[in-house]
């Protein structure tokens, strides 16, 4: 009686296809406040949702050495972000934030000069929504617009 319908056909029955719900998770406003490790630690504490913390990211021994000196020249690197989603940081992308590649720095620039550019960047992203994807990376949620 397996694979008989209620009609008395012989029929094949169809599996059952995972079919993707979507993104569950909610998406974060960013609040436009930047805060930077190190620097502002006392204030990282307090940090609301949609809050970033900017860092450096090098594999140089020059900053492994002189952890938080954004005054620092001699190594190479970027910077990284971290939104706070009301429980703690999570990584945010900033690909889509400096499409020419801003928050890179060479061997001859300081550090802090990139800080202070990408600080105003994300500071008037103030109001932009963070999507949250299956990594627990958030980026850049582009808001499409209905009207033509």
């Amino acid at each position: 009686m397996v694979g008989k319908s209620y009609n008395g056909t012989m029929s094949k029955r169809n599996k059952l296809r995972y079919q993707s719900k979507g993104n569950q998770f909610p998406t974060l406003v960013m609040t436009g406040k930047v805060f930077l490790r190190h620097r502002d630690e006392e204030i990282l504490g307090a940090a609301a949702k949609g809050d970033l913390q900017l860092y450096l990211s090098t594999d140089s021994i020059v900053y492994n050495t002189q952890v938080g000196d954004y005054a620092a020249m001699g190594f190479e690197g970027y910077l990284k972000a971290d939104v706070h989603d009301g429980k703690g940081w999570k990584p945010v992308s900033l690909e889509e934030f400096f499409p020419a590649r801003e928050h890179y720095f060479a061997k001859r620039e300081r550090p802090l000069d990139v800080v202070e550019l990408c600080l105003g960047i994300l500071q008037r992203a103030q109001g932009s929504h963070l999507m949250r994807t299956y990594r627990e990376h958030y980026v850049k949620k582009e808001v499409l617009s209905t009207e033509y």
